[in-house]
């Protein structure tokens, strides 16, 4: 089962297939981020069973930590973050390894929190050594949530729809029937997504297909709760955090 085509329904992220130290497959799963310095956060998937797959950082994560001059290992650092990694049904094994267990069934799901929960390490080591963040890729972030909803849906980046104007718009994912723009709970993102997908929606070249905004709320809940509001006149829209919660 653990081969690069089989992880197309978890993600489309940079894939390709290692041996490990067991002899059995391991799939390495490149991610768009980085850790506070710039390295590169990657994934490791291996089997866990017959029924279950274990998706994890292979222990980069707080190793790199260590070479950035962080002691992960001080009791009340390790209690901290196996509460935060806790926060996505992730744990933090006895040698540092950060990793979810997730039924075959459940996969996508597993994978989504597993991104989260190392992005949330990332975040609080950033914090630790006082480094400025740099700024997050929504969509990037919330990519393997939507694939989550349904792994075996057609999924494409970047779909191009002509709208009642015959002015060709592009957004930001395909999923089943679903033209998604993940956008920040500001107007300017606003206005530009009821633009879009009003032009859509009263064209006749959308193919069935059906405009659906995701507004960020992860920081200010209220605000995106106001915007959603006002999308809502026009088309389909909905929190990020409800998204996410699904793969809870």
């Amino acid at each position: 089962m653990l081969n690069c085509d089989w992880a197309k329904s978890l993600t489309r992220y940079d894939c390709q297939t290692l041996t490990g130290l067991d002899g059995l497959p391991c799939l390495e799963i490149g991610t768009p981020f980085s850790m506070p310095d710039g390295a590169a956060i990657n994934i490791y998937i291996t089997q866990a069973g017959e029924s279950h797959i274990k998706v994890s950082d292979n222990a980069d994560t707080l190793f790199h930590f260590g070479g950035l001059g962080l002691d992960v290992w001080q009791a009340a650092r390790l209690n901290s973050l196996r509460d935060l990694l806790s926060r996505n049904k992730m744990q933090l094994g006895p040698k540092g390894e950060a990793f979810i267990l997730a039924g075959s069934a459940h996969a996508a799901n597993g994978f989504a929190l597993a991104v989260t929960g190392l992005l949330a390490l990332s975040s609080w080591a950033g914090d630790q050594l006082r480094i400025e963040a740099q700024p997050a890729d929504i969509v990037a972030e919330i990519e393997p949530y939507v694939i989550a909803r349904n792994p075996t849906a057609e999924f494409k980046r970047h779909p191009k729809v002509r709208g009642a104007s015959s002015s060709e718009h592009m957004f930001d994912l395909r999923h089943g029937n679903d033209l998604i723009d993940i956008i920040a709970p500001d107007a300017r993102s606003t206005g530009s997504a009821m633009r879009k997908a009003g032009d859509v929606q009263n064209g006749p070249f959308s193919d069935h297909l059906s405009p659906l905004i995701i507004v960020d709320d992860r920081l200010d809940a209220e605000k995106a709760m106001n915007e959603i509001g006002i999308l809502g006149s026009v088309v389909r829209a909905m929190p990020a955090s409800r998204l996410m919660q699904l793969a809870h």
